[in-house]
């Protein structure tokens, strides 16, 4: 029995949702800033500093600018159909052909979100186990992340929306907050062009790129806005954002340990935290304090991906005209299971999350932005043959 009182909806599980099961374009917004973020500013620093010292902050607005470009492709062809395959339960043309391939491509693009989902949470362990606990907590680290994932499954999208809108400001102004304070630290002198290598600065615009195509979750986001037309500009300002804090960072890290050093740091924006000192004694371990920052960042963006990835999958193999399963479907705990082995496996092998990094890179990130050209392509020759 469903009762309705101001505005919200109550189900008999008591999960709360709007009346028209919408988000804003602002929530789009302040989600993918922070999703684009804490996995760039973590990864990225270490790649730019080989493109030539501050030559990196021209890679990362050739990349923010490429990212730009493909959300506006991106808008053009979802105006024919969305990338959630909810147009294959509605084919009614009989063309078995593009229908499975479809198909194909849609357990394609859920198995490369899955894999990104996996890495995403072997790095949310990883920075919980050196940075805030130790080893022996490594197992609970990694189980509660994934039963968290798992369970924010039930909850759907808006819920999920709606904490990392209330928890933009709180993670935004302590981020730059410490960000000034680092700007104490840094030395000018260092912000040269030590080396030129076009094929360096080449790589490092084409994975800056790829970092800030993350904004392509557009894709699953624009059907559920409450108002298309303003997604997509949601996605270019979060991008923009995204790449102002990136710079910023880049840059203060530049200045403070210069590019050689810098290139062979691991996550030198954490280390970057440990180094600044507010003043006083208020806080005696602010750089603890500063993970929460990339915790939440690489949390949003791990369970946007565990989210997606399972729908995609479930929508792969859903039946023509069968209705969407609200809860945890089946395939919801399936693939949090993978995602869990994926991180599992990558804990136990360093060097096999090394290699996985560079795969993610240079094969399932492009295979990625491939996809949805292929699935429009399919779409469209499907809609006009009908």
């Amino acid at each position: 029995m469903k009762q309705e009182d101001s505005g919200a909806v109550f189900d008999s599980a008591h999960t709360i949702f709007s009346q028209n099961h919408k988000i804003s374009p602002r929530q789009i917004r302040r989600a993918l800033t922070l999703e684009l973020f804490g996995v760039s500013s973590l990864l990225l620093p270490p790649y730019l500093a080989g493109t030539g010292g501050i030559l990196g902050a021209a890679a990362l607005i050739v990349g923010a600018a490429g990212a730009c470009a493909l959300v506006c492709v991106w808008d053009q062809l979802s105006e024919h159909c969305d990338f959630e395959g909810n147009e294959i339960a509605r084919d009614r043309t009989g063309l078995f052909r593009a229908g499975l391939l479809r198909r194909i491509l849609l357990l394609l693009a859920g198995i490369g979100l899955l894999e990104l989902a996996g890495y995403v949470l072997y790095l949310l362990t990883v920075l919980l186990r050196e940075q805030l606990l130790t080893e022996r907590y490594e197992a609970a680290i990694l189980i509660t992340l994934t039963a968290a994932g798992i369970f924010g499954l039930r909850k759907g999208l808006e819920l999920r929306i709606r904490v990392y809108e209330v928890l933009f400001w709180f993670l935004i102004v302590p981020l730059v907050i410490m960000l000034i304070l680092a700007c104490f630290s840094v030395h000018p002198r260092y912000w040269t062009i030590t080396s030129f290598s076009g094929p360096g600065f080449l790589k490092g615009c084409g994975i800056s790129f790829l970092f800030f195509s993350a904004a392509s979750l557009i894709l699953f986001f624009k059907p559920h806005c409450s108002q298309p037309k303003k997604a997509i500009q949601s996605a270019r300002r979060s991008i923009l954002l995204a790449l102002v804090l990136n710079a910023a960072v880049y840059l203060i890290l530049i200045g403070v340990f210069q590019d050689a050093l810098l290139a062979e740091l691991e996550f030198p924006v954490i280390l970057l935290m440990a180094v600044v000192k507010l003043p006083g004694k208020f806080f005696e371990r602010q750089d603890a304090w500063m993970i929460g920052i990339w915790f939440f960042c690489l949390f949003a963006l791990f369970h946007s991906l565990l989210y997606y990835g399972s729908r995609t999958v479930q929508n792969a193999f859903r039946k023509k005209d069968a209705p969407e399963q609200g809860g945890i479907p089946v395939s919801g705990g399936i693939c949090g299971a993978a995602v869990f082995i994926s991180a599992v496996l990558l804990l136990g092998n360093e060097a096999l999350a090394g290699r996985c990094l560079s795969v993610l890179l240079s094969v399932v990130g492009p295979l990625l932005l491939v996809l949805p050209f292929l699935y429009f392509f399919l779409s469209e020759k499907a809609r006009k043959t009908g």
